[in-house]
């Protein structure tokens, strides 16, 4: 039967439905769909719900069909039948169609008398229906969307009893109740779905970095574990290589945030480029990153690996049409031979990666020394916090002296510290603290105002001590104010800036933040301050740095100085230095003088200042004014021959 029906549909045309505009009609139907929607019921397969329904109703009503229908824009589709034999029929045949626009139970006794069906197809054709009554069905905001209907092929004058009526209202509540139960477990699925979604999307944002894409700090660790587990069991070589992106503050500084955001892209995207499937690789925060190799076979497969990294990470980067170097430092730690735990292995990897980032540009495998060296350094680091905190460090003067007159021309102070045992503490024995950002910079303003406030006394005395040379490092200048920390410090002890000298060293020159550095040093020069490049020769600092850098003094590193009369190369460096320094119309200072000697040669080639054992130790601040009432008295500076004085190196702040 259903062929016949599917068969006399064809070829029909839609027609209006009653009383209703073309506007109206189409705002109803987009209604009744819409809710429809909202039940997604549309083409899903039977449901023994709604079928026993159906076929109660035609139980009840005696009926050789019945059908839960929707209505839709185009179609009826039947969520249960019974006897029809088909799923969806033309709108443009629908009784039920009729029926959603009533109140109550819409009925046909006869069809084939009735001026809305006697031409229809299902009436004038197979099945050749005669009786129809469908009770409507309402949407929970009370939308008609569908009818519970029964149908049949002989007329019936008297409709429905009382009790069919009854019960086809009863069924209908019931279809309702499914419908809302449907809708219900719908709901409650999409927000199980919605959930999921949530936690799948907080669980790669608690594990992603998000301008990367890449794993975080936690994936990598997790990964990290789980590497070690089954390393553990399957006896494989795993490997942890820590990644830092050189010169990344200065690309920051720059070129922009946007620039620098840039690189670390970039590097990801070559990171994941030349790792392996099955490796992690991870941003583990600003500028540094973490990979765990797994399965790795050789230690020359390692090297391969770190080879290709290195090489890879050295391209250059086009960003607006500019091209950014781009170098990074590697640490490289590898499980069993260099470390048994996790956090033990991530502690070597770093080791190595702050050994390769001294050097920068290049790849370094984990070595014992490094731990030692690193337990060294904390040593050294607490020795510095706790002189800071106790305040036990302070300042000693060395002189230095015009070369052809012998007169006293000032003094460089050099930090000292009390070690608590009676026993004074050198520069070098705190070393790493001067690289620490935040202690340094606590420590150079610390001597700062020791120093002024040893010049302001000095003034007020009449002490003649000439100029005074402050020893500064990077971390002066890493909060790009140190100019007028300086300037402001003189001005309220009424100190002209003409009587101090800035020495900075060539790394200070060449490391990160040099922009501060040289807006720093043009600053105090324009007000008077005098700049001198310290231990000139020992690093990379070229002529364009001194052309860049307002300096007034090139200061002749103490390595070279010791040599003159042991070494042809030492001094042939000294007397082309000097000679530069003269050249370019600057002073020069000549350091670590111990013999007369040594000042005979540095003066010969027209060195202008010395400074060393020669002409005296650093001494503290109550020396000062009786040692410049002696050298004043004595043109001829009589050399100290004290053998202990002598014999204590000079180690400057850095």
């Amino acid at each position: 039967m259903g062929a016949n029906i599917v068969n006399m549909l064809c070829g029909i045309d839609d027609f209006n439905l009653p009383n209703l505009s073309t506007a109206e009609r189409a705002e109803e139907i987009a209604k009744r769909c819409a809710a429809i929607d909202g039940y997604d019921v549309l083409d899903t397969p039977f449901e023994p719900e709604f079928d026993e329904i159906a076929n109660l109703a035609s139980a009840v009503c005696g009926t050789s069909f019945a059908a839960i229908s929707f209505v839709c824009e185009d179609r009826q589709w039947f969520k249960a039948e019974v006897g029809l034999g088909v799923r969806q029929i033309p709108i443009s045949v629908s009784f039920c169609a009729y029926a959603i626009r009533q109140a109550d139970i819409f009925v046909v006794t006869d069809a084939r008398q009735h001026p809305l069906f006697a031409a229809n197809p299902l009436v004038t054709g197979g099945p050749k229906l005669r009786f129809y009554a469908g009770m409507p069905l309402q949407a929970s905001d009370g939308t008609l969307i569908a009818t519970l209907c029964v149908l049949d092929t002989v007329a019936r004058p008297a409709g429905l009893t009382v009790t069919q009526q009854l019960t086809l209202h009863v069924l209908a509540r019931q279809v309702e109740a499914q419908l809302e139960l449907r809708r219900s477990i719908i709901e409650r699925d999409n927000r199980a779905a919605e959930q999921r979604t949530a936690a799948t999307a907080l669980q790669w944002i608690a594990t992603h970095d998000s301008l990367t894409h890449l794993g975080n700090r936690t994936m990598f660790h997790t990964q990290l574990a789980l590497a070690l587990n089954n390393a553990k069991n399957d006896k494989s070589c795993v490997a942890v290589i820590l990644i830092d992106v050189d010169h990344f503050k200065q690309i920051n500084d720059s070129l922009g945030h946007d620039a620098g955001d840039a690189v670390l892209c970039a590097f990801a995207a070559r990171l994941r480029d030349v790792v392996r499937e099955g490796d992690t690789v991870a941003r583990l925060g600003g500028d540094e990153f973490g990979i765990v190799l797994t399965s790795v076979k050789a230690r020359k497969h390692l090297a391969t690996i770190v080879d290709s990294l290195n090489m890879r990470l050295r391209e250059k980067l086009e960003y607006n049409g500019r091209l950014i170097e781009c170098r990074a430092s590697i640490g490289v730690a590898i499980y069993g031979e260099h470390a048994k735990t996790s956090e033990a292995l991530i502690k070597c990897g770093d080791l190595a990666l702050g050994v390769a980032k001294a050097t920068r540009g290049c790849a370094v495998d984990f070595h014992p020394d490094m731990e030692t060296n690193f337990e060294r350094e904390i040593h050294m680091t607490a020795l510095a916090r706790s002189a800071i905190r106790e305040d036990r460090l302070f300042p000693y003067y060395q002189p230095k002296v015009d070369l052809l007159t012998g007169e006293l021309t000032g003094f460089e102070a050099l930090l000292r510290w009390d070690q608590s045992t009676g026993r004074l503490g050198m520069p070098h024995m705190i070393a790493p603290a001067f690289l620490d950002t935040e202690l340094s910079l606590i420590i150079g303003d610390r001597m700062m105002n020791l120093i002024l406030d040893d010049m302001q006394k000095w003034v007020v005395e009449g002490v003649n001590f000439g100029q005074i040379a402050l020893n500064t490092c990077a971390g002066d200048f890493a909060a790009n104010d140190f100019a007028e920390r300086l300037l402001a410090a003189l001005k309220v002890r009424g100190l002209s800036p003409r009587r101090v000298e800035v020495e900075v060293t060539e790394s200070v020159f060449l490391g990160r933040g040099s922009h501060y550095v040289l807006r720093a040093l043009t600053t105090l020069a324009k007000r008077g301050v005098r700049i001198a490049l310290d231990d000139f020769g020992t690093g990379f600092a070229s002529l364009t740095h001194l052309k860049k850098f307002p300096v007034h003094v090139l200061k002749i590193d103490q390595t070279f100085v010791s040599g003159l009369g042991k070494s042809a190369d030492d001094a042939a460096i000294v007397r082309a230095l000097i000679g530069l320094g003269s050249s370019l119309g600057m002073e020069t200072v000549a350091e670590g003088i111990e013999t007369h000697e040594q000042a005979a040669f540095v003066r010969t080639c027209g060195c202008t200042l010395g400074q060393g054992f020669l002409y005296g130790v650093a001494r503290p601040a109550p020396d000062i004014a009786d040692l410049v009432k002696r050298m004043t008295r004595n043109a001829n500076i009589v050399p100290f021959k004290s053998a202990r004085l002598a014999a204590l190196p000079i180690t400057k702040v850095r």
